[in-house]
């Protein structure tokens, strides 16, 4: 059998969070916990699912729990950013080539469709598709069945198929922007995801979650919020949604003195429409170095180092960088550290 070259790993993922189950994501507010039930009923059946929601309200782990809640729960689960295809690689993304079908197809490469053969199949962004592209797809989401690029076999797949949109895709019909009779096809089973500001009680929940995971990832000791920060974290509009809260929790655990987070670590002032009636006083000139990108980063890594014993090749894994780049902050921060 020939060998066979490997997805993109930029724009393919196959994996399965196991643990992403209906039960553990947060859902404190009744349109939360509306959307989950709606899932739920979802994962019963093998229609196709289009997941609609504003970027960073969590499409892709309501896919992955619908997944891992339906029958074909111990099979692959392949998701795919439409958003990032190529048009001019986009068929072999999808349905894969054969050895020499085109210029460097040096292998055979199995596409998302034959991937995810007897699972669960994500199409995330799909509404990013071209219009030809749309078209592409259109017979391999009917029908289950596809030829590779160059290849003349009719392959069949048995998947289930999910799809996620941030776009209007009514709005995009109508405006011929995108194709009519794939949006009514993946359109069977249709789930809205509220954004975050118009489910505020789900903010705390997640907040602390990510505060329990920067703990546990870097070695902190946070123990929650002052009373100000929980009022501004609820007052924000959160554009950009859960992810937004995420990254602004893991700056906050990073640059944080104490156990509580206050507003000054939020750092939200500047984004609210209106200030918190407890928000602090801008910062005064003696305070800007504190908030110096170097000064923050200086901090982390000390912090880091704590949590791995002045390990540092462990410390460099956690960060994420190499054990080589790591010494020349090191050095370049004049930071005692022993291996």
């Amino acid at each position: 059998m020939p060998a066979e070259e490997a997805p993109t790993p930029s724009i393919t993922q196959i994996y399965r969070d196991r643990s992403v189950t209906f039960e553990s994501l947060v859902a404190e507010d009744e349109a939360t916990k509306r959307v989950l039930v709606e899932a739920a009923r979802a994962a019963r059946s093998d229609a196709s699912v289009l997941i609609a929601g504003e970027s960073g309200t969590g499409k892709n782990l309501i896919a992955q729990a619908i997944h891992n809640t339906s029958p074909r729960a111990g099979q692959p689960f392949v998701s795919a950013n439409c958003a990032a295809f190529a048009e001019s690689l986009l068929e072999s993304e999808l349905f894969g080539h054969e050895k020499g079908s085109f210029t460097g197809a040096e292998r055979v490469r199995r596409g998302v469709f034959e991937l995810a053969d007897g699972g669960t199949l994500f199409l995330d962004e799909i509404g990013e598709l071209s219009k030809n592209a749309q078209a592409k797809i259109l017979r391999a989401v009917e029908y289950k069945e596809f030829e590779r690029v160059g290849g003349e076999e009719t392959l069949k797949t048995n998947i289930r198929i999910l799809f996620a949109t941030n776009r209007n895709l009514e709005e995009a019909v109508r405006n011929d922007e995108f194709r009519e009779d794939l949006f009514y096809r993946i359109n069977e089973f249709r789930l809205e995801i509220p954004p975050l500001r118009e489910r505020k009680r789900d903010i705390p929940p997640l907040a602390a979650r990510y505060v329990a995971e920067c703990n546990a990832t870097y070695g902190y000791q946070i123990d929650g919020f002052t009373e100000e920060a929980t009022r501004a974290l609820l007052n924000f509009d959160w554009p950009g949604n859960a992810r937004r809260l995420r990254a602004v929790i893991k700056r906050a655990c990073a640059v944080a003195d104490s156990k509580l987070l206050g507003v000054e670590d939020l750092d939200l002032s500047s984004y609210l429409k209106k200030p918190a009636e407890s928000a602090s006083p801008p910062a005064s000139p003696a305070n800007l170095d504190d908030w110096a990108l170097s000064t923050v980063e200086r901090r982390h890594i000390e912090r880091v180092l704590r949590h791995a014993g002045n390990n540092k090749s462990e410390a460099a894994r956690i960060l994420g960088i190499a054990r080589t780049t790591l010494d020349r902050k090191i050095s370049g921060y004049g930071l005692d550290c022993q291996d």
